[in-house]
């Protein structure tokens, strides 16, 4: 059991350096296990747009020529990483360790954008409604990221 050990830790170590010379940006040394993570960009934009218009809720009631409704519900989102986005400036500088982990250059962009609308909404309860007439209703949200 001890040999094969020995021999999977060999290994791993002769693949670990072999990989830290094989890379300019990783010079982690002589680590027995090495991991870089980086050069990352993460990008989620989100857009929601929602309309609640020209609703009529009627109990026991009446109601008569309501007109015409119109509703616009609009949402933009936008991530672009940008210039200094995922350069690859990182570089793996540990030295002699037994475990090399290093994190960095990454770019998490999350732009949210939320465009809603409660628009000619009727409610009517023992009532007459009678001519409510024009209802125009707009909702615009834009979001951006840039690096």
């Amino acid at each position: 059991m001890r040999k094969t050990l020995c021999a999977l830790l060999a290994s791993i170590s002769v693949v670990a350096g072999t990989a830290a010379t094989a890379s300019a940006q990783n010079n982690a040394g002589n680590s027995l296990v090495n991991v870089q993570v980086g050069d990352i960009t993460i990008q989620v934009p989100v857009a929601v747009a929602a309309n609640i218009c020209d609703l009529s809720v009627n109990v026991l009631a009446r109601q008569l020529d309501t007109g015409d409704a119109t509703c616009v519900a609009t949402a933009d989102s936008i991530a672009t990483p940008g210039n200094g986005g995922g350069n690859g400036n990182g570089g793996n500088t540990a030295g002699d360790s037994l475990v090399n982990v290093q994190i960095g250059d990454i770019t998490a962009q999350l732009p949210i954008a939320v465009a809603a609308n409660v628009c000619d909404v009727d409610v009517n309860v023992l009532a007459a409604q009678l001519d409510v007439g024009d209802a125009t209703c707009v909702a615009d949200a834009d979001s951006g990221a840039t690096g």
